[in-house]
């Protein structure tokens, strides 16, 4: 059935940034339309439920939670999301030493480390967490959510801040993570630990160690969502409809079209033609710019651009557990917090492991040791298992290219035995095997399960994401704004990206905001961190 509507704003796609960015313009005045190609939205905040067990088998680990404007300025407490944030951050369990922990305190790691591995391994990850807490704070947090400049415009920049950490961050931040992880001197498997919170993600231990100390800084305060990550996208919708938005889901968009060199709608599969002043997408650069528009409509540049966006080679294997009872860990008899962590790692006791396996991933490789960690939910969030039993979900990290058809059900097998090697308790009563094809399937967005919407390398980050000329949320395309997980800052649940492009889509239509400038923005601009 074909129809035909009006707006101010066509959205394109319905993950978190596209939710984010509609809902900000909705409630500032604008007449928007969202228009996504599944039967829901919220992108990767999915949440399954499975006879009164609850599965999460994309993003579960919030990053930046209360923390992102939005989750203040579109009072998303008011909707019912609340986040978790465990004492106890990650454990690793190993067969050949004690439990390594990293509380949310610091003091706390560092003391335990201190009595636990070496004085020298505590003092450095108190010295470390205090530079990376700084770094984190005043520079990397902040810019996540202002719009980028060159790389070298913000290098100079942070040299004539007021305070010595923008130029003490510009000595670290070309270094790779290995060699800012060196400067601090930790002895195994302290190192291997606090690198592997980046490399966890298939983030390479040898570049972007720009990002590195906001990784590990974050996923040391990291969080769930109580309910299931969905309800944070449940949250962000309402607020978007009770605004007077308008949601089309099974509405996917094949085209933009444009009149005299703008943008100025779009047609989904079916027919339906959606006529709009500006259209903002939150999709990758290729249907953005291969697909959305003939090579002629648009600039070469941008078509080059798409043609030659990398994805990523590795992505996630997730097995999901109905459990009988909590996972016991080996080693943990006079260590009973190491039981409780948010994410349990295993087998992970050295350096050289990590860079093996990540060495394995690059060649595309299926490792036959699965390394990878657990997580329990309902440890710290009872509604997301039936009364007495648990959720529990594995996670590792592999190449897309295999043969997943085959290898998936004995591959899931295999996760949880490396699983029970370390936790020997563990009886599931039901087992969900998520392999990296399902991703791809289920998300146009996250080709080969790219769970970035492409890959992390230097050609792809920061002001360059997606390229030169369209990391600023506005595109050289008349009309046509971008504003997902492949535009800077990147992925991750940051809801960076539709926060940005709300802010340009604003200021273009000459609206009245309904939001402030967030006060750690504000307190960066006034140290120097962020250009005038």
């Amino acid at each position: 059935m074909m129809m035909k509507n009006e707006c101010d704003v066509a959205v394109v796609g319905g993950g978190h940034n596209g939710l984010i960015c509609a809902a900000y313009l909705a409630r500032a005045g604008l007449n928007v339309i969202l228009l996504e190609a599944r039967h829901e939205t919220g992108g990767g905040l999915d949440t399954l439920s499975f006879a009164g067990f609850r599965y999460n088998p994309h993003a579960i680990y919030h990053m930046m939670a209360e923390y992102m404007p939005p989750y203040k300025d579109l009072a998303l407490y008011e909707g019912g999301v609340r986040y978790i944030f465990p004492e106890v951050q990650s454990a690793y369990i190993s067969k050949n030493h004690p439990p390594l922990i990293f509380y949310q305190d610091p003091q706390k790691t560092a003391q335990y480390i201190s009595a636990t591995f070496s004085t020298q391994d505590g003092r450095a990850y108190d010295k470390m967490y205090q530079d990376f807490k700084e770094y984190s704070e005043k520079i990397l947090m902040p810019l996540t959510y202002v719009l980028p400049i060159p790389a070298i415009e913000q290098t100079v920049v942070l040299n004539n801040a007021k305070d010595h950490v923008g130029r003490r961050y510009n000595e670290i931040a070309e270094l790779s993570p290995l060699e800012i992880l060196n400067l601090y001197q930790f002895s195994e498997p302290v190192k291997a630990g606090v690198l592997n919170l980046f490399t966890m993600w298939g983030l390479s231990p040898y570049e972007i160690g720009f990002i590195f100390p906001l990784y590990v800084y974050r996923m040391t305060n990291a969080a769930l969502v109580a309910g299931g990550s969905h309800r944070l996208s449940s949250a962000i919708y309402r607020k978007f409809v009770a605004a007077g938005g308008r949601v089309l889901d099974r509405a996917e968009v094949i085209k933009v079209t444009m009149t005299n060199g703008k943008a100025d709608g779009v047609i989904t599969r079916d027919g339906s033609i959606i006529k709009a002043k500006a259209v903002v997408s939150s999709v990758d650069p290729q249907q953005n710019y291969l697909q959305f528009f003939t090579e002629k409509e648009i600039p070469k540049d941008l078509v080059d651009s798409a043609k030659n966006w990398k994805w990523e080679k590795e992505t996630f294997f997730n097995v999901h557990l109905a459990l009988r009872a909590a996972p016991k860990y080996i080693g943990t008899e006079s260590t009973g917090d190491a039981n409780k962590a948010l994410i349990t790692f295993m087998g992970v006791d050295h350096t050289d492991k990590l860079l093996d396996h990540f060495d394995e991933l690059e060649q595309g490789r299926l490792a036959a040791t699965p390394l990878g960690h657990a997580t329990c939910p309902s440890l710290f969030d009872p509604i997301q298992a039936f009364d007495g039993f648990q959720t529990g979900r594995w996670e590792c990290l592999v190449p897309f290219d295999a043969d997943w058809d085959k290898v998936a059900g004995e591959y899931g097998q295999r996760c949880v035995a490396e699983w029970k090697k370390y936790a020997p308790n563990i009886d599931p009563i039901h087992t969900l095997v998520y392999p990296p094809t399902y991703i791809e399937k289920k998300f146009k967005n996250m080709v080969r399960g790219s769970f970035k919407h492409g890959a992390y390398i230097p050609l792809q980050m920061g002001y360059l994401r997606p390229n030169d000329r369209c990391s600023q949320a506005y595109t050289p395309i008349d009309g046509f704004y971008n504003c997902g997980a492949s535009v800077y800052p990147g992925g991750m649940i940051l809801g960076a990206g539709g926060y940005l492009a709300a802010n340009v889509l604003a200021e273009d239509f000459q609206i009245k905001k309904t939001w402030d400038e967030p006060v750690f923005i504000t307190a960066a601009r006034a140290a120097g961190i962020i250009a005038a």
